[in-house]
């Protein structure tokens, strides 16, 4: 398609899917039948948000769950100490093939007996020495000690008539004594105990003898380690050869050969998603594609754009041979942008919703090195008053969209507490700042528009061929006026300024909005 296409909806009452709340969800809605990847740039820079062909962008200030546009800074993220933990998780499950040992003990009974290393104790190494001959050795050479001393002590002190004898003293040392013997024999028979970080050095001494690395090489490779905070990318490839599970990330163009042919291991792993994660029963083969696999972004790859190409994806994680989740994507000229994301439930233990996210921002980042306008990754809508989508602030540093100024505001604390005191808050604190791809009237001379799927032309020529006496020269606005007196129609004029309006100037002149007259 040579040209963008729009068919605008007007406003749009529906369900919430967050408060669950029903015609209380306010939008704008349009149908996109073509839409180059720069344009949906500058609709999502708007507040619109795709969901298969329909876009939409909510009226923040009457809908029950006001949705701003998030976007993550991905050159500046910041790993948490909850990322690095999922990242870390995610590399010792490919590494061994082991579950968390918290996910195991949640699925075991708590009577499950322990490993040496959970419990710190280890088996008494085998040796020649006989361990029995040294307890009863040393039985003996306690008695005899204390049998001489207490002799001493009752010699010196009947050699002093005029000195009391106190009558605990000995006693008291015989009971002291009897523990201390009571503890040597207790330690003895008792298996020998090590203390994990003992048993931590121990085994890291060992793979590194196996690896033939001397521990003052290991240390002082660790220390420069330490001294440089690993980065996203670090995490990501630290795997091996030798690691048990392979995980790949396949990156598939939604009207591909490729697509097509991973298509029914796709919608298998979507009907499990949506079953068992939101209780919701399945789409059909032809639901699922409307949704997630048709796209308005046109495909197209420029000589110096992203190696990628523009356009929708699918990326795909692949454990071995086994497809476990899909990433739905747009690759666009300033960023990523999350559309939907869907998992295996059976490996819900490696926080893979998480995961994807930084993978994404990971993807990002790689772009960036041949793009430097690729720096951003659009995570959807943040909807402060609904508390399970608040995960995407955590994603740092974030900006939110102003819905009046159209400028990107740092997700701060304080625009935190602004949205806890009232849901909808123009974020741009200076109220000078206007939006800059505002509509005037004035602008609506270069909109153009289709009619009865036949003619292009520009609004000004739409109103002249109504083709009325007199009145050729006459202000549009006039034009259409009378128009609508004598033939009693509507040319739709306020309902094109109120497009327009929401997408922006830049959008209204290269867009083509659909008018059909029959």
């Amino acid at each position: 398609m040579d040209y963008s296409l729009i068919n605008y909806y007007g406003y749009q009452k529906s369900r919430c899917g967050y408060c669950k709340g029903v015609k209380c969800s306010n939008s704008h809605g349009m149908h996109a039948y073509g839409l180059t990847p720069q344009e949906y740039q500058d609709l999502i820079d708007r507040g619109w948000r795709r969901a298969g062909l329909y876009c939409y962008k909510p009226d923040n200030i009457k809908t029950c769950c006001p949705c701003y546009t998030i976007k993550c800074d991905a050159l500046e993220f910041k790993l948490t100490k909850t990322h690095k933990k999922i990242l870390r998780r995610m590399n010792r499950f490919l590494r061994d093939g082991k579950k968390e040992q918290h996910e195991e003990r949640i699925e075991n009974s708590m009577d499950t007996e322990r490993n040496c290393e959970e419990s710190g104790i280890i088996d008494v190494p085998k040796t020649d020495i006989n361990l029995a001959d040294i307890v009863t050795k040393t039985r003996e050479n306690c008695t005899t000690n204390l049998q001489n001393k207490q002799n001493a002590q009752i010699k010196n002190v009947s050699q002093d008539a005029n000195t009391a004898i106190p009558k605990t003293s000995a006693s008291s040392q015989l009971c002291e004594n009897s523990e201390q013997n009571d503890s040597s024999q207790q330690s003895l028979e008792r298996p020998v105990c090590k203390k994990a970080k003992q048993m931590r050095l121990e085994r890291r001494r060992t793979k590194l003898a196996l690896r033939g690395i001397s521990e003052e090489a290991a240390t002082a490779s660790k220390s420069k380690i330490q001294n440089k905070e690993k980065s996203l990318q670090d995490y990501i490839n630290d795997t091996t050869a030798s690691d048990k599970h392979k995980l790949k990330l396949i990156l598939v163009e939604v009207n591909s050969n490729q697509f097509r042919n991973t298509l029914m291991k796709t919608f298998a792993l979507y009907k499990k998603y949506q079953i068992l994660i939101h209780n919701d029963p399945p789409l059909d083969v032809n639901s699922y594609l409307e949704f997630l696999q048709e796209s308005p972004i046109e495909m197209i790859e420029p000589v110096n754009g992203a190696p990628t190409g523009y356009g929708s994806f699918h990326q795909q994680y692949w454990l071995d041979d086994k497809l476990i989740a899909v990433g739905v994507i747009d690759i666009l000229p300033y960023c990523v942008s999350s559309v939907y994301f869907f998992y295996d439930p059976d490996y819900s233990f490696l926080s893979l919703g998480t995961y994807a996210s930084l993978r994404e921002i990971e993807f990002v980042q790689q772009l960036s090195t041949h793009v430097d306008a690729i720096k951003y990754y659009y995570m959807g809508f943040y909807i402060h008053s609904c508390p399970k989508m608040r995960y995407k602030g955590k994603l740092a540093p974030s900006y939110l969209l102003c819905p009046e100024s159209y400028s990107w505001c740092l997700l701060t604390q304080e625009i935190r507490d602004k949205l806890d005191e009232n849901k909808y808050q123009r974020l741009n604190s200076n109220l000078s700042d206007e939006d800059p791809n505002k509509f005037e009237i004035r602008d609506l001379d270069k909109v153009r528009l289709l009619v009865n799927q036949r003619h292009f032309v520009t609004y000004p020529q739409y109103i002249q061929s109504f083709k009325i006496k007199h009145i050729d020269n006459i202000l549009d606005i006039i034009r259409s006026r009378i128009y609508k007196e004598i033939t009693g129609e509507n040319d739709d004029r306020d309902i094109i300024i109120e497009y327009c309006k929401l997408v922006g100037k830049k959008c209204a002149h290269r867009l083509t909005y659909f008018k059909n007259d029959i």
